[in-house]
């Protein structure tokens, strides 16, 4: 058992140690990544913080930048695509409409004029995120009982749509040209793989053992 344990212990921290090597090469500062990567950055932070202090400040010290966290259509948790209860950034408009129809709303409202409680519903809370110029009118509303769930998601889907009409418009250019794809991909690793190597410098010779110039 305590070998188990010391086993997955090690390849905890060895795989924290390898994504902390993926943000430090290119000697990254600000780490776009949700709210469960935050300890993996953390890690980095504490190496390269530990690095600097017994050699000389080689690496910069990066910082996690967290996005809004998004609930789940069914008002479940957070947008999870193995939970069912996300948009993907694929989705087609009528997908993105179809979807938010049968998102959950406030409970309580059985009637379209019933005054609802939009601080609860899920659905506003895309408002508040991709509407934020109508979100209190929205919420208005809603509280009134002037505006039914169907037409605020609607208005909602409609917003999504507008903010997924590029990734749409750039994901079938790029369907359409698999060889520009593989050269960017390889032209991204060819610079990947400089950045790596002049990192690489800079760390031997703090550590005093840049040997050869290879």
């Amino acid at each position: 058992m305590i070998a188990d344990i010391r086993i997955c212990t090690t390849v905890f921290w060895a795989i924290r140690s390898v994504k902390a090597a993926d943000i430090a090469f290119c000697k990254a500062t600000l780490v776009p990544a949700g709210e469960d990567q935050i300890p993996h950055v953390e890690t980095a932070r504490k190496l390269v913080r530990r690095f600097n202090e017994l050699y000389a400040p080689v690496l910069p010290e990066p910082r996690i930048l967290t996005g809004e966290r998004l609930g789940g259509l069914d008002g479940i948790g957070k947008m999870s695509k193995s939970m069912g209860n996300a948009i993907s950034l694929n989705a087609s408009p009528d997908d993105v409409h179809a979807k938010l129809t049968k998102a959950k709303t406030d409970p309580a409202r059985v009637h379209r004029t019933d005054p609802g409680h939009p601080d609860i519903c899920p659905v506003f809370a895309y408002h508040q995120l991709f509407r934020k110029e109508y979100a209190e009118e929205i919420h208005a509303s809603c509280s009134q009982g002037s505006i039914g769930c169907s037409d605020c998601k609607h208005l909602a889907g409609t917003a999504i749509n507008g903010l997924l009409s590029p990734f749409r418009e750039r994901r079938a250019y790029y369907e359409q040209r698999g060889n520009e794809v593989k050269e960017i991909l390889v032209e991204g690793t060819r610079q990947a793989r400089k950045v790596a190597r002049e990192t690489m410098h800079e760390v031997r010779e703090a550590m005093g053992i840049r040997y050869f110039d290879l």
